[in-house]
């Protein structure tokens, strides 16, 4: 099947090397992600351990359209009713490049009008084999559509895995300015933390940094837990949902297993704020984790040196935590407090222009990543040197 590991920005390589690592056969990538060719067995192994992938999605049809009427011929063609049936709910969601009004008609240049069209072709279609109209539900649809365009060119998909792939659910309790679980897991195959040495997160807002993390480390699959779109199809099969099954009951029984033997590892979560740190300790427990994290209430300027070999890793308010935009006061007590921590490296997501100039320290690399529409940058710092 001819299936789309949706990257965000910035993390295309990163999409690449899980599903290599995955053993996911790939036939190319694109702006948009990794282009796979899947079987059912590795679609269940994709949905249950893509860690940065922010959706699977399922190519069934495309088309060359710049106006409505062509769209709606376009979709027309896909056989719909071998995904869906007229007792099943569905949505349809539009993104990509619009097409500007020519000759006088009306261009695709709208994302809900691009949907519309999608959608209209999809009811009359299934209202001419049964003979009544399928029901939509943009909010908990039982099929996912999604439209995606570039130059005038229309791909046409159903979301295998809606919710998005960030959805762990462990995330009980969220924290302020809380941080995708999705790009929390391109941050931590950035850094360089392999288990030895102690893995501090002094910034920890819901946990998910370190969660992340630790699920890297001992190979926990992001996905073991939590059910995903294609399940609710009504035709998606037997065969599909028991693979689904078994893939699900292998990663947690390797969770189990992982976690109940983990040894000598050093993790520490800590924050000023006393909320964040409830919402801390209440997703590491729902995460399985609660045996494996010291949380700690700890002011991020004014916490004693680590030990030698202590990565840090963090994601400082950009401005909204703190009541207003200007934050270089404790981007500049950040630097002048870690410039002197010997033998530690700092990863800092940095996503306020102002960052840089008042932490005062020299990177050695960084990374440009978005945390939703906020074009950020993460950087690695070795302090102490």
């Amino acid at each position: 099947m001819d299936i789309l590991a949706l990257a965000a920005r910035g993390t295309l390589d990163l999409v690449a090397a899980e599903c290599r690592a995955l053993k996911l056969p790939i036939v190319g990538t694109s702006s948009e992600g990794v282009e796979l060719i899947l079987d059912q067995r590795q679609i269940a192994r994709a949905l249950v351990g893509l860690r940065v992938a922010t959706r699977l999605l399922l190519r069934i049809g495309g088309c060359e359209a710049r106006d409505g009427e062509s769209l709606y011929d376009g979709a027309s063609q896909v056989r719909w009713s071998e995904w869906l049936d007229v007792d099943s709910t569905f949505a349809v969601h539009a993104s990509g490049d619009l097409v500007a009004p020519t000759g006088g008609r009306r261009g695709l240049d709208n994302h809900i009008f691009v949907a519309l069209r999608v959608k209209d072709a999809l009811a009359d279609q299934l209202t001419r084999v049964y003979g009544r109209r399928p029901n939509v539900d943009r909010d908990d649809p039982e099929v996912r559509i999604v439209v995606r365009g570039r130059a005038g060119k229309w791909q046409i998909f159903l979301d295998l895995s809606a919710p998005p792939l960030h959805q762990r659910g462990f995330r009980v309790q969220p924290g302020p300015a809380p941080l995708k679980e999705t790009l929390a897991a391109a941050v931590v195959d950035c850094v360089d933390w392999r288990g030895a040495g102690r893995l501090h997160d002094p910034m920890c807002g819901s946990g998910t940094l370190i969660i992340e993390a630790l699920n890297r480390h001992l190979g926990i699959a992001p996905g073991c837990t939590r059910w995903f779109g294609v399940e609710r199809w009504p035709h998606h099969g037997a065969e599909l949902q028991r693979l689904l099954d078994a893939e699900r009951g292998q990663a947690q029984a390797h969770a189990e297993q992982a976690i109940r033997c983990a040894r000598g590892l050093d993790v520490l979560a800590s924050d000023i704020d006393a909320n964040a740190l409830a919402a801390t300790r209440a997703n590491v427990a729902a995460a399985g984790l609660q045996d494996l994290v010291r949380c700690q209430q700890l002011d991020a300027v004014a916490m004693p040196p680590p030990p030698g070999g202590t990565v840090l890793v963090a994601n400082p308010p950009y401005g909204e935590r703190l009541g207003g935009s200007d934050v270089t006061e404790l981007y500049g007590a950040m630097g002048h407090a870690w410039r002197d921590f010997r033998g530690t490296a700092a990863h800092i997501i940095d996503g306020n222009p102002s960052f840089v100039s008042a932490f005062g320290l020299r990177a050695d690399a960084e990374r440009r990543l978005w945390n939703g529409p906020i074009g950020v940058t993460l950087r690695r710092y070795p302090l102490g040197n």
